[in-house]
C-alpha cells in the first residue's frame, strides 16, 4: 500500500479505550464497539481486576477485528489505566468508552465530526441522555450545553486527539479523573467542546451504590427534564450525523 494511503488510513482511524473491573459488562462493551459504523477503528481493553480471568475477553476479542486485551493490577487507579491504554493506541484520535453505557452506531462518526467542526482537541457530550433503569425513564441532562465550549465533560463521552497527551494526562486517581483531565487540557490551551446530545445514553442501574457517582433516581428526576413516552431509548437517541465539516 502506498505511503499516502497509509497516512490517510491513520488520519481516519480512532482508538476506543475501555478500562473495566466488571466481568458482567463484557458483552455490552463489545456490542458497543462492534456496532460502530466508523470503518477504521480499534479497541484497547484494560482489565483492572486481579480476579477476573482474561480468557473470556480474549475469546471475545478473537471474534472482532483490531482488539487487544491488557491487564493492570487492581491497585492501580482508573487514571493510570486510561493513560496506559492511550499509550497503546495506534491512531491519533482516542474515544473513551464505559462498559455499562449505550453507544449508538453513529457515536464515533458523530464525535469525530464534532472534533473537526469545532477545530477542537477534546470533545464530549455535556448535554446527554440518561436512562434510569429503576424508574424506567429517560432524562436529558444539561440540555443547553451542546455545540459549545464547556469546562467539563462526562468521562464516558470523551473523544480527544492523542497529541493532547503531550501536555495533559489523566490524574492518578479513580474518581474525578475525567473532570481534572478536562481542566488540565483547558489550562494547557486545548479547546474543549461539547457536541450534540444524540447517539449516547448513560445507563443508570437501579442500585446507585454500584456506581462511582452516588445519587438517587428521585434527585435526578427532580433536577432534569424527563422525556415522555419513550419505550425504546436506543431508537430514540440514534441520529445519523450531517455530512460536511
Amino acid at each position: 500500500m502506498a505511503t499516502g494511503l497509509l497516512d490517510a488510513h491513520e488520519r481516519h482511524g480512532v482508538t476506543v479505550i475501555a478500562c473495566t473491573n466488571r466481568r458482567d459488562y463484557l458483552d455490552n462493551l463489545f456490542r458497543n464497539y462492534a456496532r460502530q459504523t466508523h470503518a477504521v477503528k480499534e479497541l484497547v481493553v484494560v482489565v483492572n481486576n486481579d480476579r477476573i480471568p482474561l480468557a473470556p475477553y480474549r475469546r471475545m476479542a478473537g471474534k472482532h477485528r483490531n482488539v487487544r486485551i491488557y491487564r493492570m493490577p487492581e491497585h492501580r487507579s482508573l487514571g493510570a489505566c486510561l493513560n496506559f491504554a492511550v499509550g497503546k493506541a495506534r491512531y491519533g484520535r482516542i474515544a473513551k468508552f464505559d462498559d455499562d453505557d449505550y453507544y449508538a452506531p453513529y457515536y464515533l462518526t458523530d464525535s469525530l465530526r464534532a472534533l473537526r467542526a469545532f477545530k477542537a482537541d477534546v470533545v464530549g457530550k455535556r448535554a446527554h441522555y440518561m436512562y434510569l433503569r429503576g424508574a424506567r425513564k429517560l432524562i436529558l441532562r444539561f440540555g443547553r450545553d451542546e455545540n459549545k465550549p464547556v469546562g467539563r465533560l462526562p468521562g464516558a463521552t470523551l473523544v480527544f486527539r492523542k497529541r493532547v497527551f503531550e501536555r495533559a494526562r489523566f490524574p492518578d486517581r479513580s474518581v474525578g479523573e475525567d473532570d481534572l483531565f478536562c481542566d488540565l487540557s483547558r489550562r494547557q490551551g486545548y479547546r474543549v467542546y461539547s457536541g450534540g446530545r444524540f447517539n449516547f445514553v448513560a445507563v443508570r442501574r437501579k442500585n446507585s451504590a454500584n456506581h462511582t457517582w452516588i445519587i438517587g433516581d428521585r434527585e435526578l428526576l427532580a433536577h432534569n427534564r424527563t422525556i415522555p413516552n419513550v419505550t425504546d431509548y436506543k431508537r430514540y437517541v440514534r441520529r445519523k450525523p450531517r455530512s460536511g465539516r
